[in-house]
């Protein structure tokens, strides 16, 4: 992801890859780069014959598409932040003019601010999650009748190949951006104890929202990491205990999530949401126990000469525990597994 500001790429602001190894993780580029083909380019013609299966998005076959994996989920919203990987050709497939395919991790970038190629815009905002699409844009739809000399000729027609990563709605990518700027605002040094304090409690509450904000894009590692920085900043701040404790269970670290849901409870002990996450992990942890206790009888049964399954008997006990308790060939044998 990224911040704006002064030097952030944008489709429409004449970046170039010219240094893989320089080059930030993705962006859409209105300057383009030359590169090899790659040898598994789709064979799609521009012929107006192979465009009549193509979905006319525009009414006026200014922006058609074909897609090429279905996705999951809403369609990309207006405002929205997309993370995507992509391959631009020129209409006959003989050049491919920009590309982040090597890109392992592309950054999230805003519509209508960072991706202001009109056709390009019009296609993501039909496609969901995890969707692929060829979408064939008119110069109108693309870069107009001068092009984008020397790479572009003037007036021509061009493809996208575009694949869907994710997403984030404008509220929560917009808060994204303003908390990691804050936070690196926030890092001078400061003039007095006063200014300190001030500075602590923003960090502290840019911590809170920055964990809230990892945890909705699915990152629980990074979404714990920020609720731990809360946590060394006020151990006894709920919040930070109640992210802490839905990271963790996201990751399945059932017994870190039970010990911070454990002393968020203690503090605000009729919090809905805290005793809500505390149910959902005492139904997840069930369905592990069943899930260890049938991998126990698996395991167990080949020592069994008579070929029946052996007796067990599971406990649970309150540091999430396992032990199993099971007699074969009239012998009682136990076996205690840690979380």
């Amino acid at each position: 992801m990224m911040a704006g500001g002064a030097g952030q790429e944008k489709l429409g602001a004449g970046w170039q890859d010219s240094d893989s190894a320089s080059t930030p993780t993705w962006a859409l580029a209105l300057t383009p780069t030359p590169g090899p083909i790659p040898a598994s380019t789709p064979s799609l013609s521009l012929a107006s014959e192979s465009l009549q299966p193509l979905q006319d998005l525009t009414g006026n076959g200014g922006v058609c598409k074909k897609q090429l994996r279905p996705g999951t989920g809403q369609p990309v919203p207006p405002s929205a932040s997309v993370a995507v990987k992509y391959s631009g050709y020129l209409g006959n497939w003989n050049k491919l003019f920009c590309s982040n395919g090597n890109s392992k991790y592309p950054r999230l970038m805003k519509l209508g601010k960072d991706i202001t190629l009109w056709g390009l815009e019009i296609g993501l905002l039909s496609m969901t999650k995890g969707e692929a699409a060829l979408f064939v844009l008119t110069p109108e739809y693309a870069y107009g009748q001068r092009g984008c000399p020397p790479s572009i000729p003037p007036n021509t027609t061009v493809i996208f190949k575009v694949e869907v990563l994710d997403f984030i709605d404008s509220e929560e990518c917009d808060a994204f951006f303003e908390l990691t700027h804050a936070l690196s605002v926030l890092g001078h040094r400061p003039s007095s104890k006063a200014e300190q304090s001030q500075i602590n409690a923003s960090k502290l509450l840019l911590f809170l929202n920055l964990s809230l904000t990892y945890l909705k894009l699915e990152c629980a590692d990074r979404a714990l990491k920020y609720g731990e920085l809360a946590l060394e900043m006020d151990q006894g701040n709920a919040k930070a205990l109640f992210r802490c404790g839905q990271a963790c269970l996201y990751m399945r670290e059932y017994s870190k999530s039970r010990d911070f849901l454990a002393r968020a409870q203690c503090i605000q002990p009729f919090n809905c949401d805290i005793n809500n996450e505390l149910k959902k992990l005492a139904r997840y942890y069930k369905e592990y126990l069943e899930m260890e206790k049938e991998m126990c009888c698996q395991m167990f049964d080949p020592l069994n000469s008579y070929g029946t399954v052996p007796a067990v008997q599971l406990w649970a006990h309150g540091d999430l525990s396992i032990t199993y308790k099971f007699w074969e060939k009239g012998q009682e044998h136990c076996l205690t597994l840690r979380d």
